[in-house]
């Protein structure tokens, strides 16, 4: 492949917004906000109140981590009172993990930190050019969601 070529611009550009957002959430003071979260209590507790409850190794495919690591930050998130188990109707043997009301106030604050910070970044865009971006990004989402395997859970929708 050419190393000109815009699929290879793209990819440089997707590969250093990892690496950026990745530092940018690193830097943010998350405990000073009162009830702040560090960015793994933040992305679980985030697919868990938008699109759970979720079993564990359901929650481990979906965020891309390994189930012992989900399972020590889902039992510390449960410490905190930001989410609860909950006997899974389909196989009594197994649980789920649903969010509490106190994690649902948590994650709207710590959500509503992270899209000031968005805001701030693109307040000298237009409208038009966030709208677009917007079009675009989701569209990009899309499309790798449709290249991973189904598993049976919501990989295409991000954590708000």
């Amino acid at each position: 492949m050419d190393e000109d070529s815009e699929h290879a611009a793209i990819g440089r550009q997707v590969g250093r917004f990892i690496r950026l957002s990745e530092r940018l959430f690193a830097t943010l003071k998350w405990n000073e906000a009162g009830r702040g979260l560090e960015r793994p209590a933040y992305v679980l507790l985030s697919r868990i109140a938008v699109d759970g409850p979720f079993r564990l190794s359901a929650l481990a495919t979906d965020v891309s981590l390994d189930l012992s690591t989900v399972s020590r930050q889902v039992a510390a998130l449960e410490n905190a009172g930001l989410v609860r188990r909950l006997p899974d109707p389909s196989d009594k043997r197994a649980s789920l993990v649903e969010v509490t009301e106190l994690g649902r106030e948590v994650f709207a604050e710590n959500r509503d930190r992270w899209l000031a910070i968005w805001e701030e970044l693109l307040a000298g865009w237009t409208p038009r050019q966030r709208q677009l971006f917007a079009e675009l990004f989701t569209r990009l989402n899309e499309s790798i969601a449709e290249r991973l395997p189904q598993t049976g859970t919501t990989f295409e929708r991000d954590a708000r």
